[in-house]
């Protein structure tokens, strides 16, 4: 799918406010001069052109409200991340209203970077990808953007504070130095085991589809004997148990991110592995399925202050 046709949630529009910015102070002073340039000499030409610019700064407020007004912005699908790393989310934008909307900025609230889009106009959605801070693990069901623009003279910026629901999951960050932990328990079923230093070579078994291809038995492979997994003393009905008790000694959050590190270091090594937290067990398994369910759990977990 490319990005273009990635889903978005449904778009979502807001209240505009025209608030003043640094070029304001700018301008009342400019104001300020020229109107004190024609009271203090009694120049009419310094009268008229306060009038003038004063008058266009009116009117551009006007037309930096109006081009906020009936902007829509939606955005797709976020993939978890980890603690301390930043979501990359596609975020679209429509002038569901039909007119033009010109230099808007969408960034998330408070400070990070944005996204620029030149011009929307017209059906067609636009595309860009935004960064947004994920600090703190947990599952956060809407994502809040500020839309923004100087258009058209910069005097004024315009502001239009939006709420997207779309779940995002932060888990915890990856840190600890702990081993894992040899602690085995039965296999719910054939070929979710580990490896162990030590084990003695036991044979070798059909490789099943799907598996981790880090044990297969090349040479058999390249004598045409077809896949094989090179199974070891211990391995066919074991699997690492990985539990709270494990990380004895740590702070609680530290103890939380060894875990996702554990569970991270056995899914990659093709181990079967299972979960055990105060109030949840997850038993043994692995895949991608079994893997975001155990660092959801250890995302949701509540913090220290409310063990």
């Amino acid at each position: 799918m490319t990005a273009r046709e990635t889903p978005l949630s449904e778009g979502v529009s807001g209240r505009v406010r025209v608030v003043p910015n640094r070029n304001t102070t700018g301008l009342v002073a400019l104001l300020i001069a020229m109107w004190y340039a024609g009271a203090s000499q009694n120049n009419g030409a310094a009268y008229l052109l306060c009038f003038v610019v004063a008058s266009v700064a009116l009117v551009s407020l006007l037309h930096s409200h109006a081009n906020l007004r009936g902007l829509r912005v939606s955005c797709g699908p976020i993939a978890p991340v980890l603690a301390g790393e930043s979501h990359r989310v596609r975020i679209g934008a429509i002038a569901a209203s039909g007119r033009r909307h010109a230099a808007i900025r969408v960034k998330a609230r408070g400070r990070g970077e944005s996204v620029a889009f030149s011009e929307i106009s017209g059906p067609r959605i636009e595309h860009d990808d935004l960064a947004i801070a994920a600090p703190a693990r947990g599952r956060f069901e809407t994502l809040k953007l500020m839309a923004s623009s100087l258009y058209p003279l910069g005097f004024f910026s315009a502001r239009m504070a939006l709420e997207i629901r779309q779940t995002r999951w932060v888990y915890p960050a990856l840190e600890g130095s702990r081993p894992l932990p040899r602690k085995f328990t039965p296999a719910r079923h054939h070929g979710v085991g580990v490896r162990t230093e030590g084990d003695d070579f036991a044979g070798s078994r059909a490789y099943v589809a799907g598996e981790s291809q880090r044990h297969i038995d090349w040479k058999a492979a390249a004598r045409d004997r077809g896949l094989t997994i090179k199974q070891w003393a211990g391995e066919a009905d074991e699997t690492l148990q990985l539990g709270w008790q494990d990380t004895a000694g740590l702070a609680h959050e530290a103890r939380l991110s060894q875990l996702a590190r554990w569970i991270v270091t056995a899914e990659r090594g093709g181990h079967g592995y299972s979960l055990e937290v105060p109030g949840t067990v997850i038993p043994a398994d692995r895949g991608d399925a079994h893997f975001h369910a155990c660092l959801r759990v250890l995302a949701l977990y509540p913090g220290e202050s409310a063990t």
